[in-house]
This record gives C-alpha cells, sequence and structure tokens, in this order.
C-alpha cells in the first residue's frame, strides 16, 4: 500500500509560544492513504483513496445510480434478447444461454458488490414483464446470478490484484456451481413440476447435471469476457 503525506502549512504571525508552529504544522499533516490500482483500472490510474473517503454528495450518487442503470439496461437487453437454448438433448427447454451476468460482474468490480446485486434483480424484476416460465426462470437466474457476482465481486474488492481478480472469479463460479445444483434440485424443478409434474422425473439430471454444466459454462464465459473488457470500460466508470 502506497502512503503519501501531505503537509498543509499556514503562517504564524506574532510572538506564540515556543514550538508553536512547529506543533502547528504537525497538526495540519493530512494523510492520504492510497491503495494500488487494480489489474484492471486504467493504466494511468496509480491508486485510489481510501482516507480520507469520497464524500457522498447529491452530484456523486446521481453519477453512481446512473451508471447502475445504464448497466442493468444493458444486462436487460443481453438476458432479453442476446440468448438462444443450448443441451437441446435435455426433455424441456429451460436451459439458454445468455451474456446478462457481464454487466453485473463489470458493475460489481467498478461500483461494488452492492450494484452488481441491484443490476441483477433490476434486470430480472423488468424481465418478470415477458416471463414465459411463471416466474421460476426469472427467480433461478437471480439467485444463480448473484451467486457469481457476489463473492467475486466482495473478493475483489479487497484484493485488487491480478491474482485477486482471478481467484475472485474462480471463487464466484464454484459458489455459482454449489448454489445451481441447491437451487434446481430444490426451489427450481419444485416450482416447475406445479405446472408440468413429468419435470420431477428428471429432477437429479437436471440439478446434477444438464443444470450445473449450463451454469458452469455460463458463469466461465461471463467471467472471461469480464476480465477482456473491463480494462476498456473502468474509465468510463470510475469518471
Amino acid at each position: 500500500m502506497n502512503e503519501i503525506e501531505i503537509q498543509k502549512t499556514e503562517s504564524v504571525s506574532g510572538s506564540g509560544a515556543p514550538g508553536a508552529e512547529s506543533a502547528a504544522g504537525a497538526d495540519n499533516k493530512t494523510k492520504v492513504v492510497l491503495k494500488p490500482a487494480g489489474p484492471l483500472d486504467p493504466p494511468g490510474e496509480r491508486g485510489r483513496k481510501t482516507s480520507p473517503r469520497r464524500p457522498v454528495t447529491k452530484r456523486n450518487a446521481v453519477a453512481y445510480l446512473t451508471k447502475i442503470g445504464i448497466l442493468a439496461a444493458l444486462s436487460t437487453v443481453l438476458y432479453l434478447f442476446a440468448r438462444f437454448p443450448i443441451f437441446a438433448v435435455f426433455p424441456f427447454n429451460v436451459l439458454d444461454m445468455d451474456f446478462s451476468e457481464i454487466p453485473a460482474l463489470i458493475g460489481g468490480f467498478a461500483l461494488g458488490p452492492v450494484a452488481g446485486v441491484v443490476i441483477e434483480f433490476i434486470k430480472c424484476a423488468i424481465k418478470l414483464s415477458t416471463s414465459s416460465t411463471m416466474f421460476v426462470g426469472e427467480l433461478s437466474n437471480f439467485i444463480v446470478g448473484v451467486a457469481l457476482v457476489l463473492p467475486a465481486s466482495l473478493y475483489y474488492k479487497y484484493h485488487k490484484t491480478m491474482k485477486g481478480a482471478l481467484i475472485s472469479l474462480i471463487i464466484g463460479i464454484a459458489v455459482n456451481a454449489a448454489v445451481s445444483v441447491f437451487n434446481n434440485y430444490f426451489i427450481t424443478v419444485p416450482l416447475y413440476s406445479v405446472f408440468s409434474p413429468a419435470v420431477m422425473e428428471v429432477r437429479v439430471e437436471f440439478a446434477c447435471y444438464y443444470g450445473l454444466g449450463f451454469n458452469v459454462l455460463k458463469s466461465v464465459v461471463a467471467s472471461a469476457v469480464t476480465l477482456l473488457i473491463y480494462k476498456r470500460l473502468s474509465p468510463l466508470l470510475h469518471l
């Protein structure tokens, strides 16, 4: 961690007590601690101020919400229009590949874990209006999406190195895989069975084979694309 001291000097007039000027100078020293920029951040950015923190102002809040809104809109577009089925051999056509986790990962890395979760929520909430799965697909997408974005962005927040970036995405993929098995077996398939009881006959296959492979593939692709494009988009997100 780089540490820089910025000394504020003030002129002292009149006859003060001996050593008053040096004491005042010491009191006017402000330490600004800079963290090294992450490997995916702009090349010109050598560090980020962490003390004192950036003040919460109306302008900063509006900028933060605007960035979340833009990324959520992009995620929604990818969720609605850039999707295609995979594992066509599976009896139920519910495994559609999409890339909507990419904006959420970018938002989580650049704006923090909360932003990544909010982007996932907005995307799924908008998709509910066009749901063809009785809202089950959107619920499942939100659960497994957060399982990828939240742990990855949490780890990267405190480990802004190349090694930290890779580990964060590996953690996200692993958590996503584990949660997808639990979610599909205990939540998604039972909910689908209300409308199509036959799906219970392939519960294990869906949760442990097709569903697991689908979510691992999806999270790996999203993580790889994020690594490739985040560095170029980061300057815009840190304005």
